[in-house]
């Protein structure tokens, strides 16, 4: 593990992430490091400086470089296949910590917990509903804009720690990505060795729990003290402060369309009573209808230019109990149809 030294420092309050996220990008253009470097100069950043692991970068400049360097690479799939590549190494205390635990559970738990070591402004969770299990990743900053590579790179990269650290052998039941169908669907499902939905409320690994709970080794309880001393000390500060709204936001994103979302499910989730979160929002100038509805309206522009998509299976995906209902809701937001952007 990397000396913590004074470069450990916590990330800024603009959504960033640590440079060494850039370390697969800049692996696979090594033989030719002057076309990645064109790329990094045009996002206001040089091979010097993503070179240092602790650096922080802008997170919108790494999702952009990330799809640059998809199309230099003329590869669809650049970010899920060097997922498949990451080492350890390249998520610092994150990955090691993953590495370390007893069960893949444990894993799963802590990598979720320290991802704000290395990113912020993402929402990464682990949970069950309707006796299966799921972890999720999500950027939830109003001021960035997801982008597939990073999504495709983010779960290839669970799935790479998960084969390398409990079982080669491991596959998702499903993949669930936010963003559009990809042109090579074919070579995604490939590589998480699963079928792959696109156009979902969350990016997510939806898997059943057999083998979560089977110890692979004994854990050595100094070292993980000493890796979750190093994480606390790298984690954004500003997350526990975060707005209530952002809160309700990303619990939104993680169960749409997979449990019940309303206010005192919520509200239970986040250890408050119902009506002081719907206190809480109202102070924030929003509520959970508007924040249900914004999310359910951006998830089914996607979905709607999916050919392949019934209404009925949009209006499932979003939570409505049929298609006849999810058609007035987008009615309502829209003042058209939702035939018509198919």
């Amino acid at each position: 593990m990397s000396d913590s030294g004074p470069r450990s420092r916590p990330l800024p309050e603009m959504p960033s992430l640590r440079a060494s996220a850039l370390a697969p990008v800049l692996a696979r253009f090594g033989d030719k490091p002057g076309r990645i470097e064109t790329v990094l100069r045009r996002h206001g950043l040089s091979t010097a400086r993503v070179r240092d692991p602790y650096e922080v970068i802008p997170l919108q400049a790494y999702l952009e470089i990330f799809e640059d360097a998809a199309e230099l690479a003329g590869d669809p799939v650049l970010g899920a296949r060097l997922g498949q590549k990451i080492q350890p190494a390249d998520l610092g205390p994150t990955g090691l910590l993953m590495l370390q635990s007893g069960t893949l559970r444990r894993g799963l738990q802590r990598f979720a917990g320290a991802l704000s070591a290395l990113q912020s402004a993402t929402d990464m969770q682990f949970s069950e509903a309707q006796g299966l299990q799921s972890i999720s990743y999500h950027i939830n900053s109003p001021r960035v804009r997801p982008m597939a590579q990073d999504s495709e790179f983010s779960l290839s990269t669970l799935v790479r720690m998960i084969r390398m650290g409990f079982d080669p052998r491991w596959q998702p039941l499903e993949v669930h990505f936010e963003h559009a169908p990809s042109r090579r669907t074919d070579l995604l499902s490939r590589i998480f060795r699963a079928p792959v939905l696109f156009g979902q409320s969350s990016n997510r690994l939806v898997f059943g729990a057999e083998g979560l709970d089977r110890v692979h080794r004994v854990e050595d309880a100094a070292l993980i003290l000493v890796i979750e001393r190093h994480v606390r000390d790298l984690v954004l500060e500003q997350d526990e402060d975060s707005a209530v709204s952002d809160r309700v936001r990303s619990v939104v994103v993680r169960h749409l369309g997979q449990r019940p979302v309303d206010l005192e499910s919520i509200a239970a989730e986040l250890g408050m009573a119902a009506r002081s979160l719907q206190r809480a929002l109202a102070g924030e100038g929003t509520s959970l209808r508007a924040i249900l509805q914004d999310h359910r309206q951006q998830i089914a522009e996607t979905y709607l230019v999916d050919p392949r998509l019934s209404l009925k299976q949009v209006a499932q995906a979003l939570g409505y109990s049929d298609g006849t209902v999810f058609w007035r809701a987008y009615r309502g937001w829209t003042g058209r149809a939702p035939t018509r952007g198919r």
